[in-house]
């Protein structure tokens, strides 16, 4: 029998323990201090993990690990080169989760090009039942050029949402080809022509020292006037204090966030949430049931190929070397 260890705490939620009774011993526990985990993780074949950290100190003490699993798209919780360095094999599930970051995506959207968030804030607070409030002018969605930063695989969806609405779309991502682009109707741009001519920017991409602060102030000078931005990507791909301003003097209409540099109230954060002009929403983008239920039949299907040996079916982001 395998010995299984999840740190998550949610057994209420995955019960992983019994569907996985047939070839494994699973047993939950809670993060704790480096000395403690190495305790608890002491026969530990395989980890199951979300942002919990595991640093080198604990994995060069784990001799029974085998395979970490994380149940998101971020390992930046492991010490990656001292799995590598012990053989240990991960796995970030984050499959189970692009539909409804697309979903998110197109809802927010769709929100700023009717200028929703607007007028709702508008009736609620003014009681004003009345066209016209918004100072900027209302488009068609059809109308407008949505320009996508990233355009993996959480981009191509954004894409095919939007398609239907018949509104023009650009994309910038010197990762993906051309080719790949205009096989999805959207027409491949350089990072300027999209700040300069978007009607619209949504962001997809991950948090990387070369990414941070993506959306600085010279981009959103450079980006049009009455410009929108919707960041459903990653936290810290834009600068939120130069966002404010540029909204704060009419230079950007309107944004939307669903996830921010910092996860905790910050003084920008209650800035931002007295305008109408943000529409903000609290890092739902990668949640719903069927989401949920998927991060777990995934999980425990690529535990069972594992086992089996069947490593060919895996996407592991690190192995060790057979």
């Amino acid at each position: 029998m395998y010995h299984i260890r999840v740190l998550t705490g949610h057994q209420d939620e995955d019960d992983f323990g019994e569907r996985l009774s047939d070839i494994a011993e699973v047993e939950y526990c809670s993060a704790a201090e480096d000395e403690e985990l190495i305790e608890r993780l002491e026969d530990a074949d395989i980890v199951i993990c979300e942002d919990e950290p595991l640093s080198g100190a604990v994995l060069k003490e784990l001799d029974d690990l085998k395979l970490i699993i994380v149940l998101g798209e971020d390992a930046s919780n492991l010490d990656l080169m001292a799995a590598a360095e012990r053989h240990i094999k991960v796995l970030c599930l984050s499959d189970y989760f692009e539909e409804d970051v697309a979903d998110h995506t197109c809802a927010m959207i769709l929100s700023l090009l009717r200028q929703i968030p607007e007028y709702a804030s508008d009736v609620r607070n003014n009681g004003r039942w009345q066209f016209g409030s918004v100072p900027w002018p209302l488009h068609r969605v059809s109308a407008n050029l949505i320009g996508i930063v990233g355009f993996g695989r959480v981009g191509q969806l954004v894409a095919a949402r939007l398609k239907p609405f018949g509104c023009n779309l650009q994309a910038y991502d010197p990762f993906v080809s051309e080719k790949i682009m205009l096989e999805h109707d959207v027409r491949p741009v350089d990072f300027d022509k999209l700040l300069k001519t978007s009607d619209l920017i949504t962001l997809h991409l991950p948090l990387e020292e070369s990414t941070r602060n993506m959306f600085q102030e010279e981009q959103m000078e450079t980006m049009k006037k009455g410009a929108m931005l919707v960041n459903c990507g990653s936290g810290g791909l834009v600068d939120e204090a130069a966002l404010y301003h540029a909204v704060d003097d009419g230079h950007i209409r309107s944004a939307a966030l669903d996830t921010l540099t910092m996860e905790h109230p910050s003084a920008m954060f209650l800035e931002m949430l007295g305008r109408p002009e943000f529409l903000l929403t609290p890092d739902v983008r990668a949640h719903s049931l069927e989401a949920e239920k998927e991060k777990y039949d995934d999980a425990e299907r690529y535990i069972r190929l594992f086992v089996e040996g069947k490593y060919d079916g895996i996407p592991f982001i690190t192995s060790s070397e057979e």
